[in-house]
């Protein structure tokens, strides 16, 4: 009986040994590892991030504008930020070309697709300035992706 309970407790240790050794050797990301891929402006997008009506032209008077971005091989927790700019367009009080209208952050929960949003300020009259914009997205404060759209 002793020897078969040894026998026992070596085949449960070895069995423990063997899965910690698998669960460790699972995929591990770096910042590095991560891409941002799927740049996507479009008019909306659905309740995981995905773009819907994807356009890169947008008329004056949209409420907003939205950028999907597919999110894969970051590590939980790493920190994301969007920058919205205007690159060159018409005046707009206070705001001159190459001028960041929102920056946004967040942190990356895991592979997958997610949004931002930029919507014009809700004032009687106020439309978007004509002209060009574009999207950064930095992870660690380092460019990984950009896209750029219009306004008429």
């Amino acid at each position: 009986m002793n020897k078969n309970f040894r026998l026992l407790s070596l085949i449960v240790i070895v069995l423990i040994l063997v899965t910690v050794l698998l669960i460790g050797c699972g995929e591990k990301y770096t910042v590095e590892d991560g891409v941002i891929s799927e740049v996507t402006m479009a008019a909306a997008v659905d309740s995981e991030g995905r773009p819907l009506q994807p356009t890169d032209v947008f008329p004056v008077d949209t409420l907003s504008f939205y950028c999907s971005v597919k999110l894969s091989h970051f590590p939980p927790g790493t920190q994301i930020k969007a920058e919205w700019i205007i690159m060159a367009g018409q005046a707009m009080i206070g705001v001159s070309d190459n001028t960041v209208l929102q920056m946004s952050r967040g942190i990356v929960e895991g592979d997958g697709y997610t949004a931002v949003e930029l919507t014009r300020p809700d004032y009687e009259g106020v439309k978007w300035p004509l002209g060009d914009y574009v999207v950064i997205f930095y992870v660690e404060d380092v460019e990984k992706a950009r896209t750029s759209f219009r306004v008429e």
